[in-house]
């Protein structure tokens, strides 16, 4: 995706080659209308997974260390850390399968819609929440916006909440709607919040309850601002798969969605993910693997396992070895030796 090159045909929509358009596929047919799209977010990425021995993690301390690292371009950005393991609200274990797949969802697409806010067109500008030398390692329930009526703090960076004030709950206030991303976009002068949601194969979204709870009180606490829904997911949860590359058409609920949130002057972009659901199945499966060897539970690698007379190597997935085994010369017995960083 090339800034330069990108002309944005309506200056009080920005995004507007990204919404879907409704057309007739064929000339002079009687076929029903359908609605397509043309763009999508155009940020090629790669993911990459490290173990705490690999190069990349040589110098770094301890919590530091990276796992999973998502590349963009020439940027390279630690999508994972051994921090985030340890401070996660949940365990990396079989039971929470489906809070690993979401946490990764939101921090793959929080990180693709940054980048493509901060690339798509040279007269856009990103920011304008936070005042310059933020803190977002001491922010958790930094209050962003506030009204007589609602709240949006941060929750645990980069997550945010939606606080509704009714008489209930400890300080008369209830939370009523959590989000993935919260993105504040200039546009020659003119404010443009964007909203995202991340969904990975189900899309349960219920307009109703998103213009209620979420739009609704943003338009109090932002009154000069316009507003984008951003909904990530896989490609076959948005798009039909009949002639795909020719047509490009959405399905009937995304279509049912965008026409719910136009009706409420409310901008609406599908995007999708990169990565395949194998590509999420292998990070998650690592993470897991990962956080046993943290906590020194029992292990089980599916990985390359390199084998000789006298030494066994055992990969989990990152480029420098999980575990090596030496074989003694006098007992014959195996035992593990210290894996050195590479220099």
């Amino acid at each position: 995706m090339n800034p330069a090159n990108s002309a944005v045909s309506n200056p009080e929509d920005p995004f507007v080659e990204f919404h879907p358009f409704l057309w007739t596929p064929q000339r002079n047919s009687s076929e029903d209308t359908i609605y397509s799209i043309k763009r999508n977010h155009g940020v090629q990425s790669s993911f990459k997974l490290h173990n705490p021995n690999d190069p990349i993690n040589s110098s770094l301390p301890k919590y530091e260390k990276i796992l999973v690292e998502y590349k963009i371009n020439d940027y390279s950005y630690p999508i994972i850390t051994i921090s985030d393991l340890i401070n996660s609200s949940f365990v990396y274990d079989a039971q929470a399968e489906g809070n690993i797949l979401g946490d990764l969802a939101e921090r793959i697409s929080r990180r693709i819609t940054k980048y493509f806010l901060k690339h798509w067109d040279k007269n856009g500008k990103t920011g304008g929440i936070f005042e310059p030398g933020f803190d977002v390692r001491n922010c958790r329930d930094f209050i962003v916006a506030h009204s007589s009526d609602y709240i949006l703090k941060i929750k645990q960076y980069p997550n945010l909440i939606i606080l509704k004030k009714t008489g209930k709950g400890k300080y008369g206030y209830e939370n009523i709607k959590e989000i993935d991303g919260f993105f504040d976009y200039r546009y020659y002068g003119k404010r443009h919040i964007l909203v995202l949601e991340s969904k990975l194969e189900r899309i349960n979204v219920d307009c109703d309850f998103l213009i209620e709870n979420l739009f609704n009180p943003l338009r109090i606490l932002f009154p000069d601002a316009r507003f984008h829904y951003i909904l990530f997911t896989d490609k076959h949860s948005i798009f039909t798969a009949n002639n795909y590359e020719r047509l490009r058409q959405i399905k009937p609920f995304p279509a049912k969605i965008y026409e719910r949130l136009s009706s409420e002057q409310i901008g609406t972009l599908f995007f999708t993910f990169n990565e395949s659901r194998q590509d999420f199945e292998r990070i998650k499966d690592f993470l897991m693997l990962q956080y046993k060897a943290l906590n020194n539970e029992v292990l089980t690698i599916i990985g390359k396992t390199v084998l000789s007379e006298k030494e066994i190597t055992v990969y989990d997935g990152g480029e420098s070895p999980h575990i090596r085994l030496v074989k003694d010369k006098k007992s014959g017995l195996w035992h593990e030796v210290k894996i050195q960083n590479p220099l």
